[in-house]
């Protein structure tokens, strides 16, 4: 099968993206993968493979936030951001088993928060990085979330 133009887009836009940048486009997947298995739970009920399917990507993508935190780095931090990365995937998982949208609906608005949060970080981050670099100093991220 032939990628499309939008498959290579977004290839080349996942390839050429920084560490800091990936965890927004992860949550972006989450949040779009998240409403799309609230939209078939709500109009769809009896397409169980495209509800599975749907919240299957978004638990995957909990779980690439999980594998994404540096323990040693983060410190308490990171053990913090864990568990709730921790929380949503289950609350996914019980959401496909049950297929209860009441469960979905409850972590649904924490996902667009920590976005919001994640993408105000990345934009300081990057901000700070700039000036440290015209000052001639290093300005690496440190993996935390």
């Amino acid at each position: 099968m032939r990628p499309t133009g939008e498959q290579k887009y977004l290839e080349t836009a996942i390839a050429t993206a920084s560490k800091e940048d990936l965890i927004v486009k992860i949550f972006d997947a989450l949040i779009i993968a998240a409403q799309q298995a609230h939209d078939k739970l709500s109009n769809e009920r009896n397409d169980i493979e495209g509800i599975h399917k749907t919240l299957l990507r978004a638990q995957r993508a909990c779980c690439l936030l999980m594998g994404s935190l540096n323990m040693e780095i983060g410190g308490e931090l990171a053990k913090n951001l864990f568990r709730v990365y921790e929380f949503w995937h289950h609350e996914l998982v019980m959401t496909n088993m049950q297929k209860d949208i009441t469960r979905l609906e409850r972590v649904m608005p924490y996902f667009k928060d920590y976005r919001e949060t994640w993408q105000k970080a990345v934009t300081m981050f990057k901000a700070q990085r700039a000036q440290n670099q015209a000052a001639g100093m290093d300005g690496s991220f440190a993996r935390v979330g």
